[in-house]
């Protein structure tokens, strides 16, 4: 990583949504502040940034201009991963950032090539990637409260004034009154996505519309074009008690006039757990209340954030009968509803959400000091490297090679080999391995060892390993697979040549009780003495006490290979470690 020393730090957003989406209306904004602060009025560069976008989609419109106005736009949606990749270092990127998760264009592949010593994920997703590869997931206290962390593979960094500022569109209408005052009834509303509906949803709304009297609900989305689904709707809350012409359904509308649609709700409902975003700003900005059911995901929590950073807090339920209750009460409350009809713009524009400046000013710092401290940490780990025991590797000029996830800066190879010939830091036996201390090194690497041991022997080498490892510790094993290779010996080509390799050709013979000339050659170590198979190397590696296991089988190799953590794995990192260690 490169010294800053005073130098703007080079950020990259990577989007397939850099149009007038959600994402896209709520980053625009923050890039044309990221340009206006790159160099500060004051001299001062010290969170100064050069911004770059990739744009993976195919839309472009006026929002596109807008990004295009503010940073360096790249259009990379006919790249392939690999080629983005290439194109983020040549812009030297720093700081790589991804706004889509696992969402539709998502390119998050592209992080899995490290283009950048630093990758974010923020804005475009509510979850974690399940990613290693990503360093942070940008947040705020009110959408990641304490404990959150274990629903994240990714350090979450909690933003002070909140995780995202909006900006209304320019056509956005007037506040128009509370239409209560000329209906003479209450009007609930919701222009979320229908797919955030469900039988939870529909058992609360239907208490709300029962609680208050002559009360109707406006639904609005672009699904509800659809009859028999506009009808599946309306059944919901029949059979829950509410009659059909209290329920109104209306279909998608230009943006303008879904905005103008507002002056038809009196209190807006927020669906669970999957909470509105952009929605709920736009209902609070048009002078609509939101009523919000936080709950433990991050998704649910995102209305709840927004009324929490304007002082609204009070709209948020505890469970479903406070939010009955809170509907219940608002509703009978025409002189409230009428005063944050009119308060609320003001409100929302005195408030971090529309601080644009502010905000891009916080998430700059933030930028800076993630990399700083990465870059620390990289130093420390230059200093104090991770350390993989090669087990078994021959000379080191000839021998077996780490595979690439080992052979990264950050980890140090020991090689322990029982013949003195080839040089090793250890002179050692996978049966005896007393000269590595207990807990000292982080991983093994054990590639066609294990089979030269007897069977009653293998437990024997599998506590050794164990031993040996760090708490958070992890073995990669790889042996031959006596599936594949009995396969070969039932069509009877027991000494056809399997496959050909550095010694020569490999036999399915070679494969079962070792290489024939090298146990000819005296080498009688190298002779096999047990075989596994993907079942029965997974028992051995539970009976000796790891923890978690991840395995595959190479038809190509004819071989075994194995993940096991000396302690527990959540899935993901499992399967991060196992997609970086063990071959395609």
């Amino acid at each position: 990583m490169r010294a800053l020393s005073g130098r703007p730090l080079r950020i990259g957003y990577v989007s397939a949504d850099l149009c007038q989406h959600t994402v896209g209306l709520f980053v625009k904004d923050v890039l044309q502040a990221h340009t206006e602060q790159a160099i500060p009025t004051t001299g001062d560069r010290t969170n100064s940034v050069v911004v770059f976008a990739y744009s993976a989609g195919q839309v472009q419109d006026w929002v596109t201009d807008a990004i295009a106005a503010a940073c360096t736009l790249r259009q990379v949606s006919s790249l392939d991963n690999a080629a983005l990749a290439a194109l983020i270092r040549q812009d030297q990127i720093e700081v790589l950032v991804d706004l889509s998760g696992h969402t539709a264009g998502s390119r998050l592949t592209v992080f899995a090539h490290r283009p950048a010593p630093v990758q974010v994920s923020w804005l475009g997703y509510f979850a974690t990637t399940g990613l290693l590869y990503m360093d942070a997931v940008l947040l705020d206290a009110w959408h990641a409260p304490a404990g959150t962390e274990a629903q994240f593979v990714e350090s979450i960094i909690r933003l002070p004034a909140g995780r995202l500022c909006y900006q209304p569109v320019p056509w956005a209408p007037p506040v128009a009154p509370a239409p209560c005052l000329h209906t003479g009834y209450i009007t609930f509303g919701s222009f979320n996505n229908t797919g955030k509906l469900n039988d939870g949803v529909f058992d609360v709304w239907a208490q709300v519309l029962a609680a208050v009297p002559n009360s109707r609900l406006l639904l609005k989305w672009r699904t509800l074009v659809d009859s028999p689904l506009c009808d599946t709707l309306r059944s919901a809350f029949v059979d829950r008690g509410i009659k059909p012409s209290r329920i109104e359904l209306r279909p998608a509308s230009f943006h303008a006039d879904l905005l103008k649609e507002y002056a038809d709700i009196d209190i807006a409902l927020d669906p669970f757990p999957f909470t509105g975003g952009l929605t709920s700003c736009e209902a609070l900005w048009m002078g609509v209340p939101v009523i919000t059911w936080p709950q433990s995901r991050v998704v649910s929590r995102q209305t709840f954030a927004l009324l929490s950073a304007i002082g609204l807090e009070e709209f948020a339920a505890k469970d479903a009968a406070d939010y009955i209750y809170i509907a219940q009460t608002l509703a009978a409350d025409w002189a409230r509803l009428t005063k944050l009809r009119a308060t609320l713009r003001g409100t929302m524009q005195a408030s971090p959400v529309m601080d644009v400046e502010g905000f891009t000013r916080q998430l700059q710092a933030t930028y800076h000091k993630l990399y700083q401290t990465i870059q620390t940490e990289e130093q420390t780990q230059a200093m104090h490297p991770k350390t993989v025991l090669h087990v078994g590797p021959g000379h080191r000029k000839s021998g077996a090679k780490l595979p690439l996830g080992f052979q990264a800066t950050q980890w140090q190879e020991i090689r322990i080999d029982i013949d003195p010939s080839n040089e090793p830091d250890i002179l050692g036996s996978m049966l005896d391995m007393s000269a590595v201390a207990n807990a000292s090194v982080d991983a093994i690497y054990s590639a066609h060892n294990i089979e030269h041991v007897y069977t009653h022997e293998v437990p024997v080498v599998l506590a050794e390993f164990l031993r040996v490892l760090k708490p958070d510790g992890i073995a990669v094993i790889t042996c031959p697979d006596l599936q594949s290779v009995c396969a070969l010996v039932a069509q009877d080509k027991l000494t056809d040549a399997a496959y050909q390799s550095q010694a020569g050709p490999i036999t399915p013979l070679d494969i079962l009780y070792g290489h024939g000339d090298a146990v000819k050659a005296g080498f009688h170590f190298m002779a096999h003495k047990t075989g596994f198979t993907e079942k029965s190397l997974t028992q051995a590696l539970q009976a000796a006490g790891f923890q978690s296991i991840a395995g595959k089988r190479r038809s190509r190799g004819l071989d075994l290979w194995m993940l096991a953590s000396k302690g527990p794995m959540a899935e993901p990192v499992m399967r991060e470690l196992a997609g970086m260690l063990l071959p395609s």
